[in-house]
């Protein structure tokens, strides 16, 4: 009887594991879903909006130069901690937006793939020079 015993504990076990990773696998599913809907909702927000980033750039410790359009006009200005301040009107001519275009399209398989030829070439170039 306690041999059968034994059996039947680490059956019970094996068991409890099994619906354990069932239940993780079902729950991280969901997260997955939920996600996925949020991102849609946000990018559909995002593209009604009048009001877009066009483009940031860091210039320190929680500072950053962004060019937003706002309706029809562009416009850069400077964000700190606690402030936005404006600091000029830009005509799409001054802008390449071309350039920014080029930049946003592409899956992110693309962009990696990009990346990772780029540091290629930057090692290959570094080795060249020693």
């Amino acid at each position: 009887m306690l041999v059968s015993s034994g059996v039947s504990g680490s059956l019970e076990g094996i068991i409890q594991l099994i619906v354990v990773v069932i239940m993780f696998l079902f729950v991280l599913g969901l997260a997955y879903l939920a996600a996925r809907l949020a991102g849609r909702f946000q990018s559909n927000i995002q593209s009604r909006s009048n009001i877009k980033i066009i483009e940031s750039a860091r210039i320190g410790n929680n500072k950053y130069v962004q060019i937003i359009k706002v309706g029809n006009q562009y416009l850069a200005i400077g964000i700190g901690k606690d402030t936005v301040t404006f600091l000029t009107r830009l005509e799409e001519e001054e802008l390449n937006l071309a350039l920014l275009d080029d930049r946003t399209k592409g899956s992110f398989k693309d962009i990696l793939s990009q990346l990772q030829r780029k540091k290629e070439e930057n090692d290959t170039d570094e080795t060249d020079e020693t």
